[in-house]
């Protein structure tokens, strides 16, 4: 009897601990479009105050996605094209674009489709609405992350405890 309370135990945790790890993509999302959001405000900053060429503002993010668009434009491409080769390559699937839903992608895909192609005040427009529609997916991501934890941490303890009830 002993044996299987201990089982029954482990079987909770265990259900806990999957329930716990299935909600770990939407946080992953929230936690890219937030650092999504600080990259871009930064790319702003040194694009339209410091006059910085986009290539090296870049180079400057935390994102390995805006990085990669700029080892691209240095390479000779526009932003657009470097951000399209970005999607298309294989560590954007496996890497961190795979966590972005389509809106995510399509912001990026409005960011990057002008970015560097016209002046400094038409610059500052596009970056700072960007900015704040990633701030807004990432609100909703947060929220959605934090309803996501609850409901399959509950369900994780919920299904551990049902096989608890028919090990025991």
């Amino acid at each position: 009897m002993g044996l299987r309370i201990i089982l029954a135990g482990v079987v909770v945790v265990g259900a806990t601990l999957c329930g716990k790890a299935l909600s770990d993509a939407a946080r992953q999302r929230a936690s890219a479009l937030g650092t999504l959001v600080e990259d871009v405000k930064r790319l702003r900053v040194h694009m339209v105050s410091m006059f910085e060429p986009v290539p090296d503002s870049l180079a400057r993010a935390e994102s390995p996605l805006l990085r990669q668009v700029g080892e691209g434009m240095r390479g000779g491409l526009s932003a657009g094209e470097a951000w399209a080769q970005v999607r298309r390559g294989r560590s954007f699937r496996a890497g961190p674009g795979n966590v972005l839903l389509r809106e995510d992608r399509e912001a990026l895909d409005r960011l990057f489709g002008k970015l560097g192609e016209s002046g400094r005040e038409s610059q500052e427009v596009l970056l700072s609405g960007t900015a704040e529609q990633l701030e807004r997916l990432e609100a909703a991501a947060r929220e959605k992350a934090g309803a996501a934890e609850r409901l399959y941490v509950t369900l994780g303890l919920l299904v551990g405890l049902l096989l608890a009830v028919i090990v025991i």
